[in-house]
């Protein structure tokens, strides 16, 4: 059996909660959800079959609950799968957002990436398979990456992973003490098809050993490229990685 074509929205650091606004001038909440309505607008003009939000699409953990529940029910509301893996500034421990409104998260339709060992998501009968890590702690003993299965466990599947950390490249992060530490053998070692991160907010390839490897940015213009990532996972021509804009509402997010 061949391959399926997909087509994937990878966006992270969406920072609602953060105080950010769009430069427009249109009407916004209190709390400007206009970032997340940019991500829902790219995924109808760009067609995608998915949409991965690596990391941080709350900025802290005091949002209050009605901004973090329209948000979540905003992206679980788009008629294609979004997947979810916490961040550093939404850290999943016993406190965080995503356990105190569980019942959000749940009734949100989102696929959440929240074993803190790791795990693996399957979409499209298989022809997908999605491994993210959350995060409870940031700090350098924190590897986004590690543990992720080493390639492709199916030939007729793709395999994406997603991390969110800081890229260290190939120098020792015990030496840097950078806090979540991706390296350059991290991501070679995925052996994934993809690999999706977020932490940066501009975009940013570190590809390594034929592995696809990117940050797409952030989708706000106040404190990134205002932009995203679509990956293009072909059969034929392999995967294809293309910038897009984010544009938010024109009347604003209220």
């Amino acid at each position: 059996m061949k391959r399926r074509p997909l087509r994937l929205l990878h966006t992270s650091d969406v920072h609602v909660g953060g105080g950010f606004t769009t430069p427009n001038g249109g009407e916004h909440d209190d709390v400007c959800r206009c970032p997340v309505e940019a991500i829902v607008a790219a995924a109808h003009t760009h067609r995608v079959d998915a949409v991965l939000v690596v990391g941080d699409l709350f900025d802290h953990g005091r949002v209050a609950a009605d901004v973090i529940a329209r948000s979540l029910a905003r992206l679980g509301g788009l008629d294609v799968p979004t997947v979810l893996v916490p961040g550093n500034h939404d850290v999943h421990h016993d406190d965080g957002l995503y356990r105190r409104h569980a019942a959000a998260l749940d009734d949100s339709g989102l696929h959440f990436l929240g074993d803190l060992a790791g795990s693996t998501l399957e979409l499209f009968d298989g022809a997908l398979h999605l491994w993210g890590k959350a995060i409870d702690d940031h700090h350098p003993g924190y590897r986004p990456l590690h543990d992720a299965p080493c390639g492709r466990p199916d030939p007729d599947a793709w395999y994406v992973a997603l991390g969110h950390g800081h890229y260290v490249g190939n120098e020792d992060p015990a030496k840097q003490m950078r806090s979540s530490p991706i390296t350059a053998t991290d991501i070679a070692a995925t052996r994934a098809d993809y690999v999706a991160l977020g932490h940066w907010h501009v975009r940013t390839d570190v590809s390594e050993a034929e592995v696809p490897a990117w940050y797409c940015g952030s989708p706000l213009l106040s404190w990134g490229d205002g932009g995203g990532l679509v990956v293009d996972l072909d059969p034929d021509s392999g995967v294809k990685v293309q910038h897009v804009d984010m544009v938010s509402p024109p009347a604003g997010c209220a």
